[in-house]
C-alpha cells in the first residue's frame, strides 16, 4: 500500500473519535514525516510503498530531527537570533504521532512489520515549571474589575484553568449546560482522548460563573468574543495572556502553566494522585506523577503557591 493511502486509512480511522485538535496534531506531525520520505527517496507519498521502507525508518527519522536546527524551516531563520538543535520534547511531539500511525498499520495488518518495536526516545527536556505564587494570582485578579462584561469574561476563563484545571480548549467548547450549579460540577465532554469528566467548581468560581450567566445568558457555548457573536477561539486566549504578560511582568505566564498550578496545589493540599488523575483527565499517571514531585520540591521550599478551595480537600459527607 501506498504510503499516502495508508496515511487516509488512518486518518478516516481516527476521525470517528478524535477531537479536532487531535485531527490537527496528526495532520502536522505526519506531514512533517512525510516530507522527510520525500527528500529521502527523491518522489512523493502517493508513489513510496510503505511495505517497503526499511525496518529502521523511524530510528533514521528520530537521528535525523535530533540534529535539525531550530526553526530551520522559518522563513525568517535567517534574521532570528536563535541557535541549538531542536528540543527533545519537539521530537518527541513529533514523533508520537509516527509511532501511532505505524502502530496503526501494524493492527490493521496494512505491514506484518512492528517499525516501533525497541524505539527509544530522547529524554524530556522540559524546563522547571514554576507554579503561580498567590500574590500573583492576586495581581493577575487585580487588573480586572468583576463590574465590566469583558473583564469578567476574562475572569471565568483565568479560574477555569486555576480553579477547576481546565485544559484552555476545554474552557472554549465548555456549554452553558454543563455548568451544574446545584451539585458545584462542570462537566467536561469529549475532551482531549475524547475521555469525559466531571470537576469540582470552588465557591469562588462558582460565584464568577453565575455572574456571567446573569449578565450573558448564554446559550451553547458558555463564551463568545467581544463584540462578536461568534465563541472564543486560540486567538482570544493568546491576546489576553500576552496583555496579563506585559502588564503583570510575568513572564512564564501562560495558559498551561494555570493547569499546572492547579495541579500542583491540589496535592499540596494534601490531594492524592489518583484523584487528580480523573481531575486533569490524563488517561495514566506517566504525568500527573509529575506534579508529585513539583508538589514536594515547593513544600520544601515553603513556597506560597496559589492555593485551592478547601471543597477540594473534603473527605467525607
Amino acid at each position: 500500500m501506498l504510503v499516502s493511502d495508508a496515511y487516509e486509512k488512518f486518518m478516516d480511522y481516527g476521525r470517528t473519535y478524535w477531537a479536532p485538535g487531535s485531527i490537527s496534531y496528526y495532520e502536522r506531525n505526519l506531514g512533517y514525516f512525510f516530507r522527510y520520505l520525500e527528500q529521502v527517496y527523491e518522489r512523493p507519498v502517493d508513489q513510496i510503498d510503505v511495505s517497503l521502507l526499511p525496518d529502521d525508518i523511524l530510528f533514521q527519522y528520530v537521528i535525523w530531527l535530533r540534529s535539525k536546527n531550530r526553526y530551520s524551516n522559518h522563513p525568517l531563520s535567517n534574521k532570528m537570533c536563535v541557535n541549538g538543535k531542536i528540543k527533545s520534547n519537539t521530537v518527541n511531539a513529533y514523533m508520537r504521532a509516527v509511532k501511532a500511525f505505524f502502530n496503526h498499520l501494524y493492527q490493521a495488518r496494512i505491514v506484518d512489520h512492528q517499525f516501533t518495536d525497541g524505539l527509544k526516545l530522547p529524554r524530556s527536556d522540559y524546563d522547571q515549571i514554576v507554579p503561580l505564587l498567590s500574590q500573583e494570582v492576586d495581581l493577575i485578579d487585580s487588573l480586572f474589575d468583576q463590574e465590566l462584561p469583558n473583564d469578567l469574561r476574562n475572569l471565568c476563563i483565568i479560574h477555569l484553568m486555576l480553579d477547576a484545571g481546565l485544559r484552555s480548549c476545554e474552557v472554549i467548547s465548555l456549554t452553558a449546560g454543563n455548568v451544574i450549579f446545584a451539585s458545584g460540577t462542570i462537566v467536561i465532554n469529549r475532551s482531549k482522548g475524547d475521555k469525559s469528566r466531571v470537576v469540582i467548581m470552588a465557591p469562588k468560581l462558582a460565584a464568577l460563573l453565575r455572574k456571567y450567566m446573569d449578565i450573558f445568558h448564554p446559550h451553547g457555548l458558555m463564551f463568545k468574543k467581544v463584540n462578536a457573536n461568534e465563541p472564543i477561539d486560540s486567538s482570544v486566549f493568546n491576546a489576553l495572556f500576552k496583555r496579563l504578560r506585559r502588564n503583570t511582568g510575568i513572564g512564564r505566564l501562560h495558559p498551561h502553566l494555570l493547569r499546572h498550578t492547579f495541579a500542583t496545589s491540589y496535592i499540596m493540599g494534601g490531594g492524592n494522585l489518583e484523584k487528580l488523575r480523573i481531575l486533569l483527565g490524563h488517561s495514566d499517571y506517566s504525568v500527573t506523577r509529575m506534579y508529585l514531585h513539583l508538589a514536594v520540591q515547593y513544600q520544601i521550599m515553603d513556597a506560597d503557591i496559589y492555593r485551592l478551595d478547601p471543597v477540594f480537600f473534603k473527605s467525607s459527607y
